[in-house]
């Protein structure tokens, strides 16, 4: 039942927000009484530079393989076999889920359940898929947060840059707290852990989690292959919407993109929608640098990029067979042909 009223509600949101799209949306041609003219919608579209929307397309693309290498990695360090193939084809998988199937699961979760599925370290292969995640998030903060440095003559970029910069070092804290062995005895951390419901299995993924304080190279190389992934999606995006008309400083919204998009990334709404064109109306639109109609064709684009790219993990799911560790877990063929070998 609960599944149920969860799914209502985050379809409720998303048309929700898609009403409040519809709403702020321009989409007729009109003048205004000081004669300037503003382009509908269809008009916006239509004038957009093809050239520069498949270089956005094009862009998108680069950031599948880097996150797919990304989790490899973080998969190598923890001991964990699998091969760069299979981390690709599951992360490909996970975006599958994420950006084109309605519900409340999340292609995280369905990347951990097949991750977890056939290995003997279910713990370690499930956080490797949140420290991933996690490892995702930090880097659209470090992109925000260094080229907002930049742009703090701009009103809305200084809000945002304020804001990220405070949130992460709020987050440096936190973690200071939890990743250190002297920090985690002095607040009795352990203790409390293990005293909460489901403690043990608690523990056994708290343990997972703090290991990775062991690998500091790998998890500072998917840093840096996090901020680089997220540089370039923002740069795609910011590209869409110049195609589309948009004389904003590439700064400002190499900036505000990765604010939106943290937007987007609280589940409560289809890929962010209204959230994020809410945000970007407050922090963007200003014309004639920008309209509603070119930042709403800016972020749908950005999402049907992602959308398009997604469909790979479709060819996926359809072939089956789509766990990390397939070498583990025997095909139903297979082990009825050893069966008859073994009778005969």
């Amino acid at each position: 039942m609960k599944k149920y009223v969860i799914l209502i509600l985050r379809i409720g949101t998303a048309a929700a927000g898609l009403a409040y799209i519809a709403y702020a949306l321009n989409w007729q041609d009109h003048t205004d009484i000081e004669g300037a003219f503003h382009p509908g919608i269809l008009t916006t579209l239509k004038g957009a530079d093809l050239r520069l929307l498949l270089l956005g397309f094009v862009m998108t693309g680069m950031v599948y393989p880097i996150l797919g290498v990304r989790w490899w990695l973080l998969l190598r360090a923890r001991g964990l076999p699998c091969s760069l193939w299979n981390a690709f084809r599951l992360s490909m998988v996970g975006c599958f889920f994420n950006y084109c199937m309605p519900g409340t699961t999340g292609g995280d979760l369905v990347k951990a359940y097949y991750a977890a599925k056939g290995s003997d370290r279910k713990a370690d292969a499930v956080i490797s898929v949140v420290v991933d995640r996690v490892i995702g998030l930090l880097g659209l903060f470090v992109v925000a947060g260094v080229t907002g440095l930049f742009m703090l003559h701009e009103p809305g970029a200084r809000h945002v840059t304020i804001f990220i910069w405070g949130t992460g070092l709020t987050g440096a804290i936190g973690a200071s707290v939890y990743f250190s062995q002297r920090l985690r005895r002095l607040f009795y951390l352990d203790s409390l852990i293990q005293k909460l419901p489901g403690g043990a299995l608690l523990t056994k993924v708290d343990a997972a989690a703090v290991a990775y304080r062991h690998h500091l190279p790998t998890v500072f190389s998917a840093l840096g292959m996090a901020t680089v992934l997220h540089l370039i999606l923002a740069s795609a995006t910011a590209i869409s919407g110049l195609a589309l008309g948009m004389t904003i400083p590439l700064g400002l919204l190499l900036t505000v993109i990765p604010a939106l998009f943290l937007g987007a990334a609280v589940p409560i709404s289809y890929q962010g929608l209204g959230i994020m064109e809410a945000i970007g109306k407050e922090l963007l639109v200003s014309p004639p640098l920008c309209t509603v109609n070119q930042l709403v064709g800016m972020l749908m684009l950005t999402r049907l990029y992602q959308i398009l790219y997604s469909l790979i993990g479709a060819v996926f799911v359809l072939r089956g067979n789509i766990h990390l560790h397939p070498k583990d877990v025997a095909e139903p063929d297979q082990t009825e042909n050893e069966a008859s070998s073994q009778a005969n």
